[in-house]
């Protein structure tokens, strides 16, 4: 059983969905990423319970169109931990649709509320696979580019360990905020997902991703946003409804955009 825990690309690309739509939402907008990560305590990978060294390669795509925007990313990872001394090759990936409200004429003024609207989601590896469909609401707090929740029913339909589940809940929280030390920038950014349980002896899931990025880029005098480093670290509590299957994983970072 072989998923990644680094959806915290979606923290970035959501950031870069809010600055986009922050104008028409007719405006066109793009961009691509490329990370990659080295850490280790990823658990059910190739190592089985005990924990493995993971190496990834993030894809990661955002774009607008007229009514909405597009998010997709991809990664390719090797586990480097297990009863021997190969590596394990894999690949999980997400993509969601979002629909504006605000792009359907939907007036929210210039309150807290930025934007509310529909989403359609999937994820899939290579041996687990979960559809979503929901809402995520947009708010405007000072300090933030970006801070939603979302709300998502969840359904599996590929298990790694082809047990028969529920339908159950997601509720997602995302958030963005730059900040500088001197001259300095910086950027702290990550989210949490709030998975029910899907039936007797699979738990509820609490996967929680923070992280910190700090623009080299701009520290070299080069244009800001394009080139940085960070570290993450990911809990996943309970990792696929597994009762006291805990994930406490830290990587190094290297992000570069186009």
């Amino acid at each position: 059983m072989t998923r990644p825990t680094l959806p915290a690309t979606r923290a970035a690309a959501l950031a870069l969905l809010s600055l986009g739509l922050s104008g028409t939402a007719a405006q066109a907008f793009s961009y691509t990423d490329v990370q990659l990560h080295y850490g280790d305590g990823f658990r059910l990978g190739r190592n089985g319970i005990e924990e493995t060294s993971r190496a990834v390669l993030t894809l990661e795509h955002f774009s607008t169109f007229g009514y909405g925007d597009f998010f997709a990313f991809i990664d390719l990872f090797n586990d480097f931990d297990g009863p021997d001394t190969n590596t394990e090759s894999g690949h999980y990936g997400e993509a969601y649709l979002h629909f504006s409200g605000k792009a359907f004429g939907l007036g929210l003024g210039d309150g807290i509320l930025r934007d509310i609207g529909a989403d359609i989601g999937i994820n899939h590896g290579d041996d687990f696979g979960v559809g979503l469909i929901g809402a995520r609401a947009d708010f405007n707090v000072p300090g933030f580019n970006v801070l939603s929740l979302g709300l998502y029913s969840y359904n599996n339909y590929l298990d790694p360990f082809d047990r028969d589940l529920d339908s159950t809940y997601q509720v997602t929280i995302v958030w963005n905020a730059p900040f500088e030390i001197g001259n300095q920038k910086f950027t702290a950014q990550g989210f949490v997902d709030f998975i029910g349980d899907q039936g007797s002896g699979v738990d509820d899931q609490i996967v929680f991703s923070p992280q910190l990025r700090w623009d080299v880029g701009n520290a070299l005098g080069h244009e800001p946003g394009k080139f940085d480093l960070g570290l993450e670290y990911t809990h996943f509590n309970n990792k696929f409804g597994v009762t006291g299957v805990d994930d406490n994983s830290l990587t190094i970072f290297a992000a570069m955009k186009f």
